[in-house]
C-alpha cells in the first residue's frame, strides 16, 4: 500500500510538471462600457464608442488593420493597384456567409458603397469614398476607381460592409429612423444573442465564420453612464473588464486579481497659433518658438494629469505612419527662449514687463474650455510666457460656446484644445491650409508652402518608402515653423480579469476599440496535457 500511495504520488508530480496549458474554446467575457448603444451598424456608428465597439465584433471590412497598423485581407483575400494607385481591384473570399446564412457578394460591397455616397447620407465615413467610382466585376471582384491616387485607400476600406438583402427596402433617409436590432446581421466572428437596450447586450460565437474563430463563447457587455460607476463594478466582479481615459493607476489602486495593460490613445492636447487673426505677434516666427521653449511640458503632464501622459512634440504621433523620432524640439528653456526673442529684436521699451518690436506688443488671448484641466494648463503657461515678457489674456469659455464662437469661425490668437486622430495616419485633414476653414480640422490657421506641399505629395504616393520621406519632411518644416505647440499625449488603462489570457498592450490604438484587435486569442478555459 505504502509503494502505491508512493508511486500515486510520484506519479501526480510527474503530471504537474510536464503538463502543459492549451488554450480551448468556451468561457464568457464581461466587458463594462462607457454610454449606450444608438445604431450598432457601421455606417451609421459615427463618433459612438459603444456601436463602434460592437460593430468591430460583428461587422468585417474587405481589409483590416492589425495591431501594428498593416493592413490585412478581409473579406477582400488579395488586391491588385493599377494606374500608379488609381485603380484597385479586389478579390472576396467565396465562402462567406452572413450570419443569416445568406452568402456574402459583390453586391453587398457596392451596395455599402453606394449607401456612403448617397445624398442622403451625412455620416463621418463619406469623405473616405467621395469621387469613387464602384464596379462589380463578377461575383467575387470589385473594381474602385480613385480620382487621384491614395496611399489610404486600404486602410479607408476597412470599414464594415452591410446585407445588401437586408437594408435595400430601406431608403438611406430613413436608416436611423427604421433602424431595428433585428437588422444587426454581419459576417464577424460574434452575432447578436440577447440584447437589452439599457442595461447589457450579448453576443455569441457566430459558428460560420470564416476567419480564426475565436475560443471564446459569449461577449457580454453592460453600460455605465461614469467611469467611477463602471470601476465599482469591476472591484466587485460584476464585470471582468473595463478602459479607462479619465481615471489613472493613482485612481483605481491595487485591484488583485486584475491585470493592467496601458495604451497610448491617439490623441495630443495641444496650442493652436491662429497666423491669420490679426495678431502680429502671433504671425511671427521667432515669437513661437520662443513661446516653445517657454512651454513646460512635463510640468504640465504632471501638475495637471498627475504624470498620466505622454510629452507629444510630433503631430504625427507614434505607431503612425512616418512618425519622424529623431524630430528637433524645444526642450524647457526661459533662458533659451529670452534669447530667441532678443535675437529678433523684441525689447522693452517702456519698461512695463512687456516686450515690444516695432509697433507690436507681445500680447494674445489664450483661449481656453472652461474645466479644471484646462484652467490649470492656462495658470502654467501664463507664468512660464510672462516671464519672457508676452502679456496673456486668458479666455475661458464654456463647451459650446468655445466650438460655436471660438474653433468655428477661427477667432483666435491661441486656441488650447485637445485633438483626436482616430484612425486616419494622413495629417492632411488636420494641417494643410485648405481644412483651415470650418468644417476642416485644421486648427493652426497656417499657409506654409513647405508643410503644404509634403502633405499633398505623401497622400498621392503609394510608395510607403516615399510617403515616410514626405511626412519626415513635413515634420521638420513643423519643427521649425512652429504652427503649434503639442503638448502631451493622453494614455488608456485597461484593466482585465486575469482570468482572461491573450490580451496585450502591444497594439498602436487607432480608438480604445483597438484593444479587441486580437480577439482571436483571448481565451479563459484551457486543458492540461501531458507531454
Amino acid at each position: 500500500m505504502a509503494v502505491i500511495i508512493g508511486a500515486s504520488g510520484w506519479l501526480g508530480l510527474t503530471r504537474a510538471r510536464y503538463a502543459t496549458v492549451q488554450a480551448v474554446s468556451g468561457g464568457v467575457h464581461i466587458e463594462g462600457l462607457i454610454g449606450a448603444p444608438n445604431y450598432i451598424n457601421p455606417v451609421l456608428a459615427g463618433t459612438n464608442q459603444v456601436d463602434k465597439t460592437l460593430v468591430r465584433f460583428i461587422y468585417s471590412g474587405l481589409t483590416q488593420i492589425s495591431p501594428t497598423r498593416e493592413v490585412l485581407p478581409d473579406l477582400a483575400e488579395s488586391w491588385e493597384i493599377f494606374d500608379e494607385g488609381k485603380t484597385y481591384v479586389f478579390h472576396l473570399r467565396n465562402n462567406v456567409t452572413w450570419h443569416d446564412g445568406v452568402d456574402f457578394t459583390a453586391d453587398d460591397v457596392v451596395y455599402t458603397i453606394n449607401v456612403l455616397q448617397n445624398e442622403n447620407f451625412q455620416g463621418v465615413l463619406r469623405g473616405a469614398v467621395t469621387g469613387v467610382a464602384v464596379e462589380k466585376i463578377d461575383d467575387y471582384t470589385v473594381k474602385f476607381t480613385l480620382p487621384s491616387p491614395s496611399a489610404f485607400f486600404l486602410y479607408d476600406i476597412a470599414t464594415g460592409i452591410v446585407p445588401k438583402h437586408i437594408l435595400e427596402s430601406i431608403p438611406v433617409s430613413d436608416f436611423q429612423s427604421a433602424y431595428q436590432l433585428e437588422q444587426v446581421v454581419g459576417t464577424g466572428p460574434f452575432m447578436i444573442d440577447k440584447a437589452s437596450d439599457v442595461t447589457s447586450i450579448a453576443l455569441k460565437r457566430f459558428s460560420g465564420y470564416y476567419g480564426k474563430a475565436p475560443f471564446i463563447d459569449r461577449l457580454v457587455f453592460f453600460f455605465f453612464d461614469t467611469e467611477k460607476s463602471m470601476l465599482a463594478s469591476l472591484k466587485n466582479r460584476t464585470i471582468s473588464a473595463a478602459g479607462f481615459s479619465q481615471l489613472g493607476p493613482s485612481d483605481v489602486g491595487h485591484l488583485p486579481g486584475v491585470d493592467e495593460f496601458v495604451y497610448n490613445l491617439p490623441q495630443y492636447k495641444g496650442l493652436f497659433f491662429n497666423q491669420a487673426g490679426g495678431n502680429n505677434a502671433i504671425r511671427n516666427q521667432a515669437v513661437r518658438q520662443a513661446l516653445a521653449y517657454a512651454t513646460n511640458k512635463q510640468l504640465i503632464v504632471d501638475e495637471v494629469e498627475g504624470g498620466w501622459a505622454d510629452i507629444a512634440n510630433s503631430p504625427i504621433l507614434p505607431g503612425f505612419w512616418g512618425h519622424k523620432p529623431d524630430l528637433a524640439t524645444y526642450d524647457f528653456s526661459i533662458a533659451k527662449a529670452a534669447e530667441v526673442l532678443k535675437k529678433d529684436g523684441w525689447v522693452d521699451v517702456d519698461k512695463d514687463g512687456v516686450l515690444e518690436k516695432d509697433d507690436t506688443r507681445l500680447q494674445f488671448t489664450l483661449t481656453i474650455r472652461n474645466d479644471e484641466k484646462s484652467v490649470s494648463t492656462a495658470e502654467l503657461l501664463s507664468s512660464s510666457w510672462t516671464a519672457i515678457g508676452a502679456e496673456v489674456l486668458v479666455e475661458p469659455l464654456d463647451s459650446q460656446t468655445l466650438i460655436k464662437d471660438a474653433i468655428r469661425p477661427r477667432a483666435y490668437d491661441v486656441l488650447l484644445f485637445g485633438q483626436d486622430l482616430g484612425a486616419d495616419s494622413d495629417p492632411y485633414v488636420y494641417w494643410h491650409s485648405s481644412q483651415t476653414v470650418d468644417p476642416g480640422l485644421a486648427l493652426a490657421v497656417t499657409f506654409d508652402k513647405d508643410l503644404d506641399n509634403n502633405l499633398e505629395a505623401a497622400r498621392t504616393t503609394t510608395v510607403l518608402n516615399k510617403t515616410i520621406t514626405y511626412y519626415h519632411q513635413f515634420q521638420t518644416a513643423f519643427a521649425q515653423t512652429v504652427p503649434a505647440i503639442l503638448l502631451y499625449q493622453p494614455r488608456y488603462l485597461y484593466l482585465v480579469d486575469t482570468k482572461v489570457k491573450g490580451v496585450t498592450d502591444q497594439i498602436n490604438l487607432a480608438t480604445p476599440v483597438d484593444r479587441f484587435a486580437n480577439i482571436s486569442d483571448w481565451y479563459i478555459k484551457i486543458k492540461k496535457e501531458l507531454e
